[in-house]
């Protein structure tokens, strides 16, 4: 086994070192290759400057620094430049870890590949505990969806961490046979999981204790669930799963239970509360305030008339504080269903971001208002809004097939 890892990173100082460094201590890694997204505040140069050292320190690895091959993309830019290397060079292992990371230890190495292997998997992929306002958009979008719509999926906790190890003949597949292109951007994790068991690769998911980086409010993360959304619903559509969802032919995924003995660095992120809801509600009233036609674009998505007025009522202070308790899973979930198609129907145009992201913020605050008092429950909402939206897509497509066929 030869293991090349790769770090996509941009305007992130020497952080990447730290990774690698963490990651070479392991002895699994065979190669590091920093893959800079076009940095602007001297990262690059930084980086130039202090490889030489880190190559000194660990001289068995084969150590480089590389640009993306596209400017102004994003992380998946820098993961598809890394997985072209991989391949052109012969590794049989790609792994991938957020070049922000701090809580990185060389042990999570030794038990992605470790389980991998152990388990004959084409991908393995890291799960943490969370802060309860933490993962926002995989706990309401990218879970959901993956329930709804690819069930043989449906087990994996956290479908869009950048902490992962694949196969090499994953890493070709998804380049150069799956159904779409990658995207260059924050998609990038919702295309890798999403072909990788739409493919019928098995996965292993491994329990990494805790990850701390850099955490977004709500609002900063405006792009990341737009892409993410975006790209969730291209591959619904390309995989036409718009029009059938087939039943799993077998489980794909298995999820390695907590393991109490990895190392958890940093603060207990389980006791974090990272966003200001007083401040994040404020931000949502203003971003409101200033949308177009919000009606008009929820009726162009297919949301029926009383939908449409129950939503655009919570956009105002006065009927949010007790409406919002309203909006919980067996609300959300069809309601992001009908998103979904409807942003697929309209061919995905991006007039609809600024609705959807609304939408997604509303139920963002009314999980954290109403569901997410601890750790524990936080994550026991969630795993039973991934479990309704299971059931609520058989549902859907049990009705499907006994409704008659129109003449």
């Amino acid at each position: 086994m030869s293991t090349v890892l790769v770090i996509p990173e941009k305007d992130e100082g020497a952080q990447p070192l730290f990774v690698a460094e963490q990651a070479l201590r392991s002895g699994e890694i065979d190669a590091v290759l920093i893959v800079d997204g076009w940095s602007a505040d001297g990262t690059y140069e930084e980086l130039q400057r202090s490889l030489p050292e880190l190559g000194r320190r660990f001289p068995c690895a084969q150590i480089r620094l590389l640009r993306s091959e596209l400017r102004e993309t994003g992380k998946g830019g820098a993961m598809v430049t890394g997985l072209q290397h991989a391949l052109t060079n012969g590794f049989t292992h790609v792994m991938f870890l957020d070049g922000d990371i701090s809580s990185v230890t060389p042990r999570w190495i030794t038990f992605l590949l470790k389980s991998m292997e152990e388990h004959k998997a084409a991908m393995a992929r890291g799960y943490f505990d969370r802060s309860t306002l933490d993962a926002q958009i995989t706990r309401h979008v990218t879970r959901p969806l993956m329930s709804l719509y690819f069930p043989e999926g449906h087990r994996i906790q956290q479908p869009l961490g950048g902490e992962l190890a694949l196969t090499t003949e994953l890493a070709r597949f998804l380049l150069e046979r799956a159904p779409t292109a990658p995207p260059h951007h924050w998609g990038i994790d919702t295309f890798f999981t999403v072909n990788t068991v739409a493919a019928g690769f098995p996965v292993v998911e491994v329990y990494l204790a805790q990850k701390t980086h850099k955490k977004k409010s709500l609002t900063e993360l405006r792009r990341m669930l737009v892409e993410c959304f975006d790209e969730m619903c291209k591959q619904i559509a390309f995989h036409r799963r718009y029009l059938a969802v087939p039943e799993p032919r077998r489980e794909l995924v298995r999820v390695l239970p907590v393991d109490d003995g990895i190392e958890r660095v940093g603060e207990d992120v389980r006791t974090l509360r990272y966003v200001d809801l007083d401040e994040q509600r404020e931000r949502f009233f203003t971003f409101v305030r200033g949308l177009r036609s919000p009606n008009r674009r929820l009726k162009e998505l297919g949301l029926p008339r009383e939908e449409r007025q129950w939503i655009t009522a919570l956009f105002k202070r006065e009927a949010f504080e007790e409406g919002s308790r309203e909006l919980s899973a067996e609300r959300w979930v069809p309601l992001l269903d009908r998103l979904a198609r409807g942003y697929i129907e309209q061919r995905f145009s991006p007039i609809y971001h600024d609705v959807v992201f609304a939408c997604w913020t509303l139920r963002a605050l009314a999980f954290a208002l109403h569901e997410a008092r601890d750790f524990e429950s936080a994550e026991a909402a969630t795993e039973r809004q991934a479990a309704f939206a299971l059931e609520y897509g058989k549902r859907y497509w049990r009705a499907r097939e006994a409704a008659p066929a129109r003449v």
